[in-house]
């Protein structure tokens, strides 16, 4: 008689437990939760972690000083929220495109040969603040300004972009730079 009650209760628990496992299967999912196994709806788009980069259109060189010999010349690009873009790291790149008569064009990252070179610059004393500065050195500098197949572009790359993070940029070529960061070309 004993093995039988406990047949009883045995039985007893495990329906109760069967109960209960139906009930909380039924109870925790609706048919508005899913669709047979298939993925949810599609979530607003985040923001794009390249978002506060700042990359120029093409432009041509308009020197803001030149010295006595004409030989050597710079332009002054001021660069918005300077001191917090180099506080955290920001990168600078700046490129040279020349455009041949046939309508290529070659893009090559400065500092190109000894002609093109660029640097970020607070001086003040020196007439210039807060500025992605473009130096050139040759013969005539002048007429580097009037060379409508030489046009140069600069991209910013705040030290807080999270794609940056494990990239030197230095050694990408241009369109790995743009392809990189998501840019037109």
């Amino acid at each position: 008689m004993k093995l039988t009650k406990t047949i009883k209760q045995t039985v007893k628990t495990t329906t109760y437990l069967m109960l209960a496992f139906v009930m909380a299967f039924t109870i925790s999912c609706s048919p508005e939760d899913g669709r047979d196994g298939l993925p949810g709806e599609q979530g607003p788009a985040g923001e794009d972690g390249n978002a506060n980069v700042v990359s120029s259109d093409w432009f041509q060189i308009q020197f803001d000083h030149t010295n006595a010999a004409n030989d050597y010349g710079y332009m002054a690009i001021d660069i918005p929220n300077y001191q917090e873009f180099v506080d955290n790291g920001g990168v600078a790149m700046m490129y040279v495109r020349q455009t041949l008569p046939s309508g290529d064009y070659i893009i090559r990252q400065l500092p190109y040969e000894d002609i093109f070179s660029f640097a970020l610059a607070n001086v003040p004393s020196e007439g210039v603040e807060n500025s992605l500065i473009l130096f050139a050195n040759q013969t005539d500098v002048s007429d580097l300004e009037t060379e409508p197949g030489l046009t140069f572009r600069y991209i910013l790359v705040p030290g807080n972009t999270t794609s940056k993070s494990q990239v030197n940029f230095e050694k990408m070529s241009y369109e790995d730079v743009i392809n990189q960061l998501g840019l037109d070309y």
